[in-house]
């Protein structure tokens, strides 16, 4: 006859190793020890700029803006100097890019919201994926393959071409003259 104390001993012991047992039961490759990617878009974390969730959003007037998060792990700011985008077949696509962009150091520098890199073809369309090449001055290159999608309502902060950036605050010289004018 089992006392008391050693009943609940052994129900301790099961339990303790029933949760034991049931945790090493997903292995090494569980679902919480991978980077689970929700967005659309491509990411690359291979070089000290890192590119989150980037992709080519679909313009109506059959251009595409590139819209992406740049995340410098560095403590040295870096540049965006240039933009080289293809098909997977190698035929070269036109980029307008209005660069550098500067990406300061530990912090995120978002693409997209002005037009900063547009791309033109005839033969772009939603669900197509293009080769981009990012080069950076300190990073150096960065080589993805991204979507393009249809433009959706999701995508409305993306830029399109022409449109207009917000009004700046005034700038310092702008400060200065204006503080001349009134004495």
């Amino acid at each position: 006859m089992l006392t008391r104390s050693r009943r609940a001993l052994a129900t301790a012991v099961v339990g303790g190793l029933a949760v034991l047992l049931a945790g090493c039961g997903t292995g090494f490759e569980a679902q919480t020890n991978s980077v689970y990617q929700a967005g659309v878009g491509t990411n690359d974390r291979s070089s000290d700029v890192e590119v989150l969730n980037a992709l080519f959003v679909k313009n109506e007037d059959g251009s595409g803006t590139l819209s992406a998060g740049l995340v410098n792990q560095t403590l040295k700011t870096d540049r965006l100097l240039e933009v080289e985008v293809s098909t997977l077949d190698g035929t070269p696509v036109e980029v307008t890019f209005d660069g550098p962009v500067p990406v300061p150091a530990r912090r995120l520098e978002t693409l997209g919201t002005k037009p900063q890199v547009l791309i033109e073809g005839s033969e772009l369309f939603a669900g197509q994926f293009l080769v981009i090449t990012y080069t950076f001055d300190n990073a150096g290159d960065v080589d993805m393959q991204l979507p393009v999608v249809t433009r959706i309502p999701m995508y409305d902060s993306v830029a399109e071409p022409g449109a207009s950036t917000p009004a700046s605050p005034a700038t310092p010289k702008a400060m200065a003259t204006l503080d001349f004018e009134l004495k």
